[in-house]
């Protein structure tokens, strides 16, 4: 039982299961229409801007209505995951704030369009979302490169095909992860039901 429980937890925090894998499949995607034709129109730079967001929206709502259907159990952390994250968190914060006051300085008086508004919206976003929703390090190569990216997309930029090659990587190795924890998830269902089954 002990064991049983130590599974689903992880399905809580760490383990993002079918979440993962959309992460792993829309980065590649993103990466791959942000390089091939960087010339989008004003709906493509819209759907690579709301690709995170849709990542977002839809992993965490498989976290909390799919994966913990049997109840809510939280995963305790080790030590050394936790300072990761607050490690990375800090560190997306000092480039967000870098960022963001080089743009302000080297445009001041700033012209304030829907690009440079939705570019400066999600670099300054970004710490939180690292914070709140990217919480393993594949989660955050992948979560960094989308909201990244939709911040170029609105204000007009993309990134080449040979730039940031930790994305698609981080990409292909997410989805994998993604797929495998699924499975994993079914065969613990499984194990769930048949326990519940066996104390009627």
């Amino acid at each position: 039982m002990a064991d049983l429980t130590r599974r689903y937890a992880r399905f809580s925090v760490s383990a993002g299961g079918l979440g993962s894998a959309l992460g792993g499949a829309l980065v590649l995607v993103a990466y791959f229409v942000g390089a091939l034709a960087p010339d989008l129109s004003t709906g493509g730079r819209v759907g690579l801007a709301t690709t995170p967001l849709v990542w977002i929206v839809v992993k965490e709502l498989l976290r909390s209505r799919y994966y913990q259907r049997f109840g809510r159990v939280e995963e305790v952390r080790p030590v050394f995951d936790r300072r990761l994250h607050l490690g990375l968190t800090l560190f997306t914060a000092l480039v967000s704030v870098g960022i963001v006051v080089t743009v302000l300085v080297r445009q001041w008086p700033l012209q304030w369009d829907v690009g440079t508004v939705g570019y400066l919206a999600y670099v300054a976003a970004m710490p939180l979302l690292v914070w709140l929703f990217m919480r393993t390090p594949l989660e955050f190569i992948v979560g960094v490169f989308l909201v990244a990216q939709a911040a170029l997309a609105l204000a007009g930029g993309a990134y080449r095909l040979w730039d940031q090659p930790q994305a698609p990587i981080g990409g292909v190795a997410l989805l994998v992860v993604g797929v495998s924890q699924h499975l994993e998830f079914l065969r613990l269902e499984r194990e769930l039901k048949s326990l519940r089954g066996s104390q009627r």
